[in-house]
């Protein structure tokens, strides 16, 4: 990571790059985190996230703008790279940055030999549905209730079979 750099096409965003998350850039992140996503990340969640290379974030003249993190995972239903974070700050959305960060995924996801890769979803995300759906994943089941302190609490599961 650190070298994996991206041009957002004509007309758009400048080039992008990916990098880890340390102890320099933390506090972005989590000023990041806390400001797209409705559920609240455990300090566990952000250690592990410091110096690991399956996290990746871009920064922005020292902010934060997108996150990514991904865990290999054996759930019940087999092996999977699961997408435990995956956002854009809403200022850079529609520039290309998510699709470099599903790029980000399915490297990784090939580089671990998984067959899927999964997520869950808040149900009333429609936006980010739609963008996974146009992806290649597929909602897979809702479960009641996943979410803490949240509201809508449902969740989708969602799932990227490789072909």
């Amino acid at each position: 990571m650190g070298g994996e750099a991206a041009s957002a096409g004509a007309g758009r965003a400048p080039s992008f790059v990916l990098e880890r998350v340390t102890q320099h850039n933390l506090k972005a992140v989590q000023t990041l985190v806390r400001s797209i996503f409705p559920v609240t990340y455990s300090d566990k969640f952000y250690q592990e996230c410091v110096e690991n290379d399956l996290v990746g974030v871009i920064l922005r003249n020292g902010e934060a703008i997108a996150i990514v993190a991904v865990k290999p995972e054996n759930f019940e239903s087999g092996p999977c790279l699961y997408i435990r974070s995956f956002g854009v700050h809403p200022l850079f959305r529609e520039k290309g940055i998510g699709q470099f960060l599903m790029n980000f995924v399915e490297q990784k996801r090939a580089s671990l030999n998984l067959p899927t890769a999964m997520l869950h979803v808040q149900t009333s995300n429609n936006t980010a549905i739609q963008f996974y759906t146009n992806r290649g994943f597929v909602i897979e089941e809702m479960i009641p209730k996943y979410y803490q302190r949240v509201d809508p609490p449902d969740a989708f599961v969602m799932r990227k079979f490789i072909r």
